[in-house]
């Protein structure tokens, strides 16, 4: 049987050079590579934002068929609770309320509705405000 003995290797006088061929070649490939990866980058996320705003807009629109429903049933309670037929019960029994007679009922004009061609000629001006002396 023989032994094997290991000896140390003595390069202290070996240098290591770079190649420079390789090293323009290797940068020329990683070059070579980055458009199509910023392309397919930009590829992936396209895709992912297009599925993110599709879930987000199902979303949304849950949130308005929701909210339109619930319109809806405030819009129908509204419509009760003003119903007449409701009102006048509640007017005249817990209120105690009565219809007002002829005497009481005051028709007012509101001089703004009325076309200026409209007025009546006898109309008074209106008075000057207390504390104003008029012209």
């Amino acid at each position: 049987m023989a032994y094997a003995v290991r000896r140390p290797v003595e390069n202290l006088y070996l240098v290591r050079e770079r190649d420079r061929r390789r090293t323009r070649e290797l940068l020329a490939l990683g070059l070579a590579a980055l458009p199509p990866a910023v392309v397919l980058f930009l590829a992936i996320w396209a895709n992912l934002e297009t599925v993110r705003l599709g879930y987000q807009l199902a979303k949304v629109a849950q949130v308005r068929k929701t909210l339109l429903e619930r319109r809806q049933v405030l819009e129908i309670d509204r419509a009760q609770a003003a119903a007449l037929a409701r009102v006048e019960p509640i007017a005249r029994g817990r209120l105690g309320l009565v219809p007002p007679t002829l005497e009481q009922v005051i028709l007012v004009k509101d001089a703004s509705l009325v076309p200026a061609s409209a007025a009546p000629e006898n109309a008074r001006p209106a008075a000057p405000a207390p504390g104003k002396a008029s012209p």
